[in-house]
């Protein structure tokens, strides 16, 4: 491992001048109050009704501006990364070409395979009640659409696989610290994408295991170009294909079901928690062994 994790030591160097515990509070408390700011903000200007919209995702729209606030939230942090550590955004990111050409290999691989497991394998169970949105409309908001996830993936790469990962790794020579700890975050932060605990602890389980991922290509390859791609890869799959009118996230996807009382859905789940959540984790998890594989053999690494 200490071969394969060789470019790791070239990706932390701009993160050994200033390594203080308190920067990295200082930092990460400056873009949580940025990240959730925002968004109060705006939707203090917006009527009631788009508000809803907005919080939810549930419009093209909506979703569009969700995503893209992610980008405020990044520019505030780099601001304060560059106050507090002297450095700026490519510091996060490591050599240009070299995550260039991962952050291309690793799209194409992970979008093809979760194009296949994903979108095309479950066809047959597209027809009623499920309705097909305008495609010419979904096909013009396609690539705004790319765009704006890229930014929010590429916001929480360089929070957790750059800025932490780089940090953690010049106090810490242990993976279960630089890589353990972030991941652990990031799946902490999904938790409440959920309706429930016992959904809450699957996303958490979930994100984890792909905070892993992202974190071993980044340490494998030396940027965070794969870290992106595999990420991008995944979101652009869970939002513009397939969702449930009404539910978050749902404003970009060109297949929508009929809405279903998400309260409904989580009391079945709680009747069989235990279950659900064993068969839930084991699925999930399948998927981000495949996404990590994919992206490693297209890699080589």
């Amino acid at each position: 491992m200490a071969d394969a994790y060789a470019p790791h030591r070239d990706f932390i160097r701009p993160a050994q001048n200033v390594t203080h515990p308190s920067n990295i509070v200082t930092v990460g408390a400056t873009f949580l109050a940025a990240f959730f700011a925002f968004p109060v903000i705006l939707m203090a200007f917006l009527p009631e009704r788009a508000q809803t919209a907005f919080y939810d995702a549930i419009t093209p729209v909506a979703a569009l501006a969700q995503f893209a606030i992610f980008g405020v939230s990044a520019w505030v942090f780099v601001k304060a990364l560059r106050r507090v550590h002297g450095r700026g955004f490519w510091s996060l990111i490591g050599p240009y070409h070299a995550a260039w050409f991962d952050f291309r290999k690793t799209t194409v691989a992970v979008g093809m395979i979760l194009l296949i497991t994903q979108v095309i394998m479950p066809l047959g169970s597209w027809g009623e009640p499920a309705e097909i949105r305008n495609i010419t409309l979904w096909l013009a908001l396609l690539m705004p659409a790319v765009f704006v996830i890229l930014i929010q993936v590429t916001t929480e790469e360089i929070i957790f696989r750059g800025y932490l990962q780089q940090q953690l790794a010049c106090l810490s020579t242990n993976p279960w610290v630089w890589m353990g700890l972030p991941s652990l975050l990031f799946g902490i932060w999904h938790f409440w994408n959920a309706n429930s605990t016992a959904e809450g602890l699957v996303y958490v389980f979930w994100a984890t295991l792909l905070g892993l991922a992202c974190a071993d290509l980044t340490a494998r390859t030396g940027n965070l170009g794969a870290a992106i791609g595999l990420h991008l890869a995944n979101n652009l799959a869970a939002v513009l294909f397939v969702g449930i009118e009404g539910w978050p996230m749902s404003g970009l996807a060109l297949i929508i079901y009929p809405y279903e009382d998400p309260d409904i859905i989580s009391a079945e789940i709680a009747a069989v928690a235990g279950i659900w959540m064993a068969f839930s984790m084991v699925t999930t998890g399948l998927s981000v062994l495949i996404m990590w594989l994919s992206a490693r053999i297209s890699l080589k690494r």
